[in-house]
Order: C-alpha cells, then structure tokens, then sequence
C-alpha cells in the first residue's frame, strides 16, 4: 500500500529523523513501559470488575479449567475467556499479584501501538505512524485502561488488527486480491479472538465502519471479493465455536444466556447504576478521553478534507462506528469508544506529519481555549485538595493532586507538540509517569483492605469468611478467598453461632463524596450515608474474647470512605 500524495509529509515536518538509533518498535516499548509500569503494580484494583477478573483467572488456575471463569467459586459469565488465558500466563511468570493482572493490558496498549505504526507507515509515512502511535500511548483513557486488569484492551487489539487488514484488503494494492493472503488471515482470526476477548462488539465495529464507509464516506465500488467472506466467517466461527460449544454444554447454555442476555442486552436497555442516560455522552467524553489530542481535532478534518481518498474515509470511519454503535447504550463509559481511537490517532498522525516544522502546528483558537479549560480543572482540583476541608485524608490530597498533575503533564505535552519543543515533550512525559507512580503509591496507603489483608491471611483456610454491608469484591481477591456475603445481620449471627467462622468484615459507617460535598459547602457535620455503628459494636460485645480490628480507608467501588471492623471469634485465633 502506497503514500497517498495528498497526505504525504512535506521534507520540514515535525518528525523523528529518518536515521534512528533504535528501531520503532524498541523506541515504542520504552515508551510504553515509561508510561505504563510504574505505578501499575501498586495501584489497587480500581472497580469491582478488576478484582473479578483478577482472582476469576486464579480460580481457573485452582480449578484446572479453560472454559469457565468462576468467581468466589461461582460461575462468571461476563466475559469470554481469552482475557483469563492471557493473565494466566502472566501469573505463571510474575506470581499472583497486581501487576501479573494487569500485564495483558499494558502488552495489548503497546502492540495496537505496533499495528498503528505499521499501518500508519504504510499508508502514510514513518513520520506520521510516529505521531499516531505516540498520540494512542499518551491519551488519557489509554493511560487508564492500558493498566485495568478488564478485557478492553485486549478487545481494542484485536479490533485494530481487524481495521489494519481491511484498510490493506479493500484499498490496498492489486496483490491482496490472491487468495488466503496475509491480510485475509489476520482480518479472521483477529474476529474471532475478538470474539474470544469481549463478544460482539468486536464484530460489529468493523462491519459498521465498512457499511460507513462504502454508502456514507466513500460511497465507490469496493472490492468486496478480497475478505474471502466464505471461508473467512468459516474460520472466525471455527475460532468461537471451539470455545463456545464446550461451554454451552457445560454450563447448559447459562453462559449465552446469561452472558448476552444480562450484561449485552440488558445493559444495552438499563442504565448504569441508575444513572441518567445523557445524549450526545460519548462526544462529550471525547474532550477528556483523547487529552490532549483532541486539541488538534479541527486542524485533523481540514486535513482530512484536503486528502479524501479511500484509505482517510475509512479511517473515519473506524473513529465514527463505536460512538454510533454506542449512542443509543444505556450503560454509558466513556471506554466503550475506545475502540474507534486508533482511526482517528491515525488521521492525527497524518495531519501532524504534513504540518511544516518551521511555524509549529498551531491547533488555532480551539486548541488554546481547550489547553485552558483542562488547566482550570487541574487548578481547580488541586485547590480543593489543599485547600478545602472536604478532604480529611492527607494521602488522598496526594492522590487528587497526582491526578490534576497527569492532566497538566498531558496539557503540557500538548502545547510542546504545538509549539515543537521536543524536550518539552519529553519533560511532559516523564512528568505524567511520576504522576501515576504518586497516584499509585497514595491510593494504596488509603484502601481498607489492603490494610486487613494481614489479619485475614493469619485467619486458618479451614474456616468461613464473612461479610456484612461490605461485599466488595476486593475481598476476594486481597484475601485470595471464598467469601460468603450477607445482607442482614441475623444471618450472621446465626452463622457465628455455627463455630465455622473464622472472620467477620463489617461496615461501619460509609461517607461519600456527595456526603463530603455537602459537609463542605454548608459547613456543617458530617452526615453518613450508612452508619451500622450500634449494630457493629453489639455484635462485637456479644464475642467475649474475639480479636477486634477497626481500619478506615477508601473504598474505590464506590468512591466513599468507610470504616469497618474486623471481628476474629476466638476459635480462628491461632
């Protein structure tokens, strides 16, 4: 596949010099674990997804299985099984830790960034596959997703695999057209991986972006006999089924059921968490997902105007397809777009590579005003952080402050690449990396578990845990045990009574940040969103002898403080 001669970069542009040192590969890896590694390791499980699959690989492992994650020894049907396979092997090389969990993400972030460069270098040049595969490493929601132990960014890899071999298939020279090329093999077994890693989306997205493509953006005769569609879906079932046909039978078609059924269709038609459904939310997360790129969005569509071929109209194509497939979701995260970011990081490279050195790549007045208001929100964050009261946490300042520093790191990046300061790019990135260490490192200090995790490793593995009005499943996974959760404190009583338990967790009171907000904006007491204490200190005076633990810390599930009590019967005491 050619240079396209109306993108093509002029000899001034702004890029690496063609003689490096190191090969592109190399420079990205160093990149990648510049930005990603540090911090990754020490960040706690975030959500309560993180903590599911992290220890739902381990009990894969226990249970000697490849077909069925489980969790807290019950079947998890969220997501297919390629993302355990992954972490499993990074298990077996690293142990049972954080940073094993969230390994297969930050490989994945590092090889769409490969698969971007290659694909921007052969349909543009190397300067422009330069800048794409920077811009992808250094926007916001891939330094946040790249390190989450979830299935996205094994997704989002196998989708840019997709995109790449159909950009080589349907515009791509005359010698795609033999059969079984190497395109044709990395087009369908990327769909079927995908499949593998996350279920439909990873199908829908490309064929949405081609049908965009073919009657929206490009709207000429396209050269449909190069997919091979017969033996190409053939091969992508071939894939699934393997997988699938096991499982069904063994969970006797609880996993499509439920898999589909609860967390694809239903999430599709019920908002997240009761929240308001917002139109128009992915384009509005945009702003914060590409930090700081999107600062450079109206200088991207002039470019793109002025070099409309087949290849740029289905780069757009491949950005424009998940916000579409997505508009209408219930469940709004700004990450289920992330899928489309590759495209458009493509079309940045090529507008960047054609901007000439000598005059900077001036981003125009929506660039600046942009750089300005993620300045006044960095500002505004480490305001309230030192200087307002609702922060009674001295490490969770650290942590407010290691997050307006990223975003400031990133604005800097930003006006660097703006201006053509090379070392202020640099200086920018190193700063980003020692933000996520901060982060990293304060919000560890703060998470409650973590902080029992000592006293629930002497508790004997012969014995039961309990769990009341806390059921994170953070449990689980720090504790690297079967939970019982219960919601009413007669069952736990009565489970007490029983002789078999070896620890109980309690909440004891919980605050959350709007409970913060209002204490600080009124000046008034603090009012508590769940406050047990009465219940927590009967149960605790009714266990003559049993070891007590009170810790404090926040609870990232749910973005609240809590306290809970740690109760140990005398029985589980060794």
């Amino acid at each position: 596949m050619t240079a396209d001669p109306q993108t093509a970069p002029s000899p001034a542009s702004p890029s690496l010099p063609q003689k490096r040192l190191f090969p592109a590969w190399l420079l990205l890896i160093l990149l990648t674990a510049l930005l990603y590694l540090p911090g990754t390791g020490d960040i706690p499980l975030m959500d309560r997804d993180e903590p599911r699959f992290a220890h739902a690989t381990m009990e894969m492992m226990q249970k000697d299985t490849w077909l069925i994650p489980y969790f807290n020894g019950e079947y998890r049907f969220d997501k297919p099984p390629l993302t355990y396979w992954w972490m499993r092997l990074h298990y077996l090389l690293l142990g049972f830790n954080e940073l094993a969990a969230r390994l297969h993400s930050v490989v994945a972030v590092w090889l769409v960034a490969l698969v971007v460069f290659r694909t921007g270098k052969r349909i543009f040049s190397p300067a422009a596959a330069w800048w794409a595969a920077v811009g992808w490493l250094t926007c916001l929601q891939a330094l946040i997703h790249g390190r989450l132990c979830v299935a996205d960014m094994p997704m989002v890899l196998c989708v840019t695999l997709t995109m790449a071999a159909l950009l080589e298939l349907l515009t791509g020279p005359d010698v795609n057209r033999r059969p079984f090329s190497w395109s044709w093999w990395m087009l369908w077994l990327s769909i079927g991986a995908g499949f593998l890693a996350k279920g439909p989306i990873a199908l829908l997205v490309p064929v949405l972006a081609v049908l965009l493509w073919r009657f929206a953006f490009w709207r000429k005769p396209a050269p449909w006999r190069r997919l091979g569609l017969g033996w190409g879906v053939l091969l992508a079932l071939a894939i699934v089924a393997s997988w699938g046909i096991p499982a069904l039978m063994q969970t006797h078609g609880l996993f499509w059921k439920v898999g589909m059924g609860e967390h694809v269709v239903k999430r599709g038609t019920q908002a997240f968490n009761g929240r308001v459904v917002l139109p128009f939310y992915y384009f509005a997360t945009a702003f914060l997902s590409l930090l700081p790129w999107i600062a450079f969005l109206p200088l991207v569509w002039k470019h793109l105007r002025a070099s409309w071929n087949a290849q740029t109209t289905l780069l757009l194509a491949w950005f424009t397809a998940p916000y579409l497939i997505f508009l209408a979701y219930a469940t709004q995260l700004p990450h289920y777009v992330m899928p489309g970011f590759p495209g458009f990081f493509l079309l940045l490279g090529s507008t960047l590579a054609a901007a000439p050195s000598e005059r900077g790549i001036s981003w125009g007045r929506f660039g600046w005003i942009y750089a300005g208001l993620m300045t006044l929100v960095a500002v505004a964050a480490l305001s309230l952080a030192w200087s307002g009261s609702w922060v009674t946490v001295n490490s969770l300042r650290w942590v407010i402050t290691a997050g307006a520093g990223l975003l400031l790191a990133l604005v800097s990046l930003g006006i660097a690449v703006e201006r053509g300061h090379r070392v202020a790019m640099g200086l920018a990135v190193v700063l980003a990396a020692g933000c996520l260490v901060t982060f990293g490192k304060a919000l560890r200090t703060e998470h409650p578990i973590i902080r029992l995790t000592p006293e629930l490793k002497q508790v004997p593995g012969d014995k039961d845990l309990l769990a009341w009005g806390f059921t994170e499943p953070s449990l689980v996974f720090y504790a690297d045990r079967q939970w019982t959760m219960l919601s009413k404190m007669e069952r736990v009583k009565e489970r007490l009574t029983k002789g078999r338990t070896g620890a109980v967790v309690l909440l004891r009171r919980e605050w959350t940040l709007s409970d913060r907000i209002k204490q600080w904006r009124n000046g008034s007491a603090i009012t508590t969103s769940k406050d047990n204490q009465q219940e927590v200190d009967a149960l605790s005076a009714s266990l003559p002898g049993a070891k007590v633990v009170d810790v404090e810390g926040y609870n990232l599930a749910r973005s609240s403080w809590v306290e809970l009590t740690l109760i140990i019967p005398v029985k589980a005491q060794k």
